[in-house]
């Protein structure tokens, strides 16, 4: 899984810089960025672009830039000298739309390629192979959608993604930022509509469950707390914020993995029931424990004493059980993507 950012030529350097250097300390590894977009006026395109390919060398990460017929122009490049833009520290093309099927594969020997990932259909990629498309050099990307209401579903994602995978390419989709949302509408760049009001956080992971081999940050940069989570996501954990009750902090920033024979109702961690840490049955007068509820097996419950769980319906109280805490409302959602054998962390601690 490869974590990426968008850059705005028509943003400062300045601002373009330390969104860079903040993205790559947090591990993602390559930037996209659009030289066609109605919006960019006034920008020195050939001077931005070497100066964006300059900078992203310096953190080691790959850039990849949506061109058409008309961004050729405006980089005083002819088709053929394309290849050429790797001197400028570009390391693929996008190429949206006025190419043909040749020029897109003959130019797939020389560059990465990426394709429309939303548009293009099977028959039309056939063509592409048959031209002699390299699809170890190419790529399918989605769009992001502006616009409320029009971004794709997730079933249509899905599909589209096993039909590149089918073929060898890999894909990549948009999720939404979550500080600095980009004009002219500033309601999110998401490639799945009902993307655009989760956080950025559950839209990658459910980018994950859908095979999405890429995720990239559409709008202009993301919170550091959105940062450290995905950091955690990018190392195959799922974050999740929690209060602990007294006596419980042992638990906090531990890292967990949920058993392989996945439970229906509760999240079990594996690490838990290793720890010395053993703890005496504490009274409580709950008939139930609520979604969320952190519990941990007390020593009435034998060889499961020392087991934490979470609740992920209600399920009924027992004197055997303490309630270590709960999980904040707003990681229940990413709760439901710790499936089986899936690491989590609680974290009881926001980054600001």
């Amino acid at each position: 899984m490869c974590y990426g950012i968008s850059i705005y030529l028509s943003e400062s350097d300045t601002f373009n810089k330390n969104w860079m250097e903040k993205a790559a300390v947090s591990g993602f590894q390559y930037i996209f960025t659009s030289l066609h977009i109605p919006e960019e006026r006034d920008v020195d395109y050939v001077k931005q672009v070497k100066w964006l390919g300059k900078t992203a060398q310096e953190f080691h990460m790959e850039v990849m830039a949506d061109v058409s017929p008309a961004s050729l122009e405006r980089l005083g490049l002819s088709f053929n000298e394309l290849p050429s833009i790797t001197e400028w520290g570009i390391s693929g093309i996008r190429m949206d739309y006025g190419f043909t099927a040749k020029q897109i594969a003959w130019l797939s020997h020389h560059l990465k390629i990426g394709l429309n990932a939303s548009t293009i259909d099977e028959e039309q990629l056939k063509k592409l192979m048959d031209e002699g498309l390299q699809p170890h050099q190419t790529e399918a990307w989605h769009n992001f959608y502006p616009k409320p209401f029009t971004g794709i579903s997730k079933q249509y994602l899905y599909e589209r993604n096993a039909l590149f995978h089918r073929y060898g390419i890999q894909t990549m989709a948009f999720i939404q930022g979550d500080e600095q949302l980009r004009g002219p509408l500033h309601v999110g760049l998401p490639t799945i509509e009902n993307h655009r009001h989760v956080s950025p956080t559950l839209a990658a992971l459910e980018l994950q469950e859908m095979n999405t081999d890429k995720i990239c940050v559409g709008d202009l940069n993301l919170t550091n707390k959105t940062l450290q989570e995905l950091k955690f996501v990018m190392e195959g954990t799922v974050p999740l914020y929690a209060d602990f009750n007294k006596g419980y902090e042992i638990f906090d920033n531990m890292v967990h993995t949920n058993r392989m024979d996945a439970a229906e109702y509760v999240i079990r961690s594996v690490e838990s029931r290793q720890l010395p840490s053993k703890f005496q049955p504490e009274a409580h007068e709950l008939d139930v424990f609520n979604e969320g509820t952190i519990t941990v097996e007390n020593e009435l419950y034998g060889r499961y004493a020392g087991e934490l769980q979470i609740c992920l319906g209600d399920i009924p109280a027992d004197t055997k059980t303490n309630v270590a805490g709960r999980i904040k409302q707003e990681s229940l959602s990413l709760m439901k993507k710790v499936g089986s054998g899936k690491r989590f962390v609680l974290l009881h601690s926001k980054v600001k």
